[in-house]
């Protein structure tokens, strides 16, 4: 199957850039992993580069031009189905990864605030509420829609999703130690979260592996 020409333009860390590339790398499917350096980021935006201001960007060549895409969640549909990760065909499937995906970005929305803080009082204090009230909580609804989807070790279904990749990626920030404030052990009261967590990481180390 040939697949357009594809730049993906983001930073050089995984963040919401993650699940795409991984999304792209499983599938087999060849593009240029363009990196916006940090520094350069501010400048690019001023200069209107990317159309909402924001990273990550996909640009698609096809034969009538360039098209320019920005938005993480429908960037991941778009490369899913090219994956095979994206249940396109299942309306109701896809409407729960759809549904998966955005609770991805809600975690993001939440934990934005208080990365954005440069005070670093402030900052502690809003990761305080982070770590004790708001994640668990948030934590608890990706536990039950685990637990409703049987605990197979996906979100979706029985197999790995864009879903999947994407909440890796959140839950792999909130656990590995970079968030001052918020301990590794933020979701250790959610064993089908971390058994999740843990499925979904050897899968995508193997699928990753495999190509």
């Amino acid at each position: 199957m040939s697949h357009p020409k594809l730049r993906l333009r983001y930073f050089p860390f995984p963040g919401r850039g993650g699940p795409i590339r991984d999304a792209l790398d499983i599938g087999g499917i060849p593009f240029e992993d363009a990196h916006v350096p940090l520094d350069q980021f501010m400048q690019r935006k001023a200069a209107g580069e990317f159309p909402f201001g924001s990273l990550p960007v996909l640009d698609v060549e096809t034969p009538a031009g360039t098209v320019t895409s920005a938005q993480s969640n429908a960037i991941l549909r778009f490369v899913g189905r090219q994956a095979g990760l994206y249940p396109a065909d299942d309306p109701v499937r896809a409407l729960k990864v759809d549904e998966a995906l955005d609770l991805g970005e809600d975690f993001y929305h939440l934990i934005g605030p208080s990365m954005a803080e440069q005070d670093v009082g402030k900052r502690m204090a809003m990761r305080k509420v982070l770590a004790e009230e708001t994640l668990p909580r948030w934590a608890g609804f990706l536990e039950k829609l685990l637990i409703a989807n049987g605990r197979t070790g996906f979100v979706v279904g029985d197999s790995l999703t864009v879903a999947d990749l994407k909440l890796h990626w959140v839950v792999d920030k909130l656990t590995n130690g970079t968030l001052d404030g918020v301990p590794k052990s933020v979701a250790d009261p959610f064993p089908a979260v971390k058994a999740w967590q843990k499925n979904v990481a050897e899968v995508r180390a193997k699928r990753l592996a495999a190509r």
